[in-house]
């Protein structure tokens, strides 16, 4: 009753300002600058070490090593290990953990692929960076030994290779709105529960004023009640 009471003496306010929340943001994922989306697929399989042909007597859980193997492999993706080679191959003005930032990469379950996606602010360059990320896991999987229990060296081809995107990631503008509309009411209703409370304290307090000064309504009116009986008492003993 409380809480209603106070933001529909405000309601104007709160409105005005989940509107201009919603608009601000708007304005603000207007002016953010285009960004490209390039993808890779790898595909890693495993060779007997040093024979070049696939292992004749895998051990029971292979699969299990050959899975944990590409689960590594993914989860490096965005790592320094791969992003500091790929700045310093293709010059970019970018940090390792900027990078990093761009870079998804995961493995689908029971899977020995990887999917890779780079999301970048040039189109050209968006497609180089994927190129350069899988030839550079290619050259770490050619170096790494062979996982411990396989006898079996991993090695990761591009079956899906990164294309040059023609057009600019589209802006998701519900999400922005939504986000800005939904920040910009909750600031409202702080601003006036805040000057609610300014003017008629905490609804603890604002309760206790109310029964006090019911009871002293309630006081006074009994008083004149008794006044009034005591006049009409002293009226008739002098009548």
């Amino acid at each position: 009753m409380y809480l209603a009471r106070n933001l529909g003496a405000y309601w104007i306010t709160v409105v005005l300002l989940a509107l201009l929340g919603g608009v601000a943001t708007g304005v603000l994922a207007a002016r953010q600058p285009p960004s490209y989306r390039s993808e890779v697929q790898l595909l890693v399989t495993f060779v007997a070490d040093g024979a070049g042909e696939a292992a004749s007597s895998p051990p029971p859980d292979a699969g299990k090593l050959m899975q944990r193997r590409v689960k590594s492999y993914a989860s490096m993706m965005n790592t320094p290990r791969l992003t500091v080679p790929v700045i310093e191959s293709l010059g970019l003005p970018d940090t390792p953990a900027q990078l990093a930032d761009a870079i998804v990469a995961s493995s689908p379950l029971d899977s020995l692929a990887i999917d890779v996606s780079v999301t970048y602010r040039d189109a050209q360059t968006t497609a180089a960076i994927a190129e350069a990320l899988a030839v550079e896991l290619q050259r770490i999987a050619d170096r790494d030994l062979a996982p411990a229990g396989l006898g079996a060296k991993a090695k990761a081809s591009v079956v899906q290779p990164p294309a040059v995107p023609d057009r600019p990631e589209a802006v998701p503008w519900p999400l922005h709105v939504a986000g800005g509309v939904l920040g910009g009411l909750l600031i409202g209703v702080g601003v006036a529960l805040a000057r609610s409370y300014r003017r008629d304290g905490t609804p603890v307090q604002a309760d206790v004023r109310t029964v006090w000064k019911a009871a002293r309504e309630r006081w006074r009116s009994s008083q004149r009640s008794e006044g009034g009986a005591d006049e009409a008492e002293t009226a008739a003993s002098a009548g």
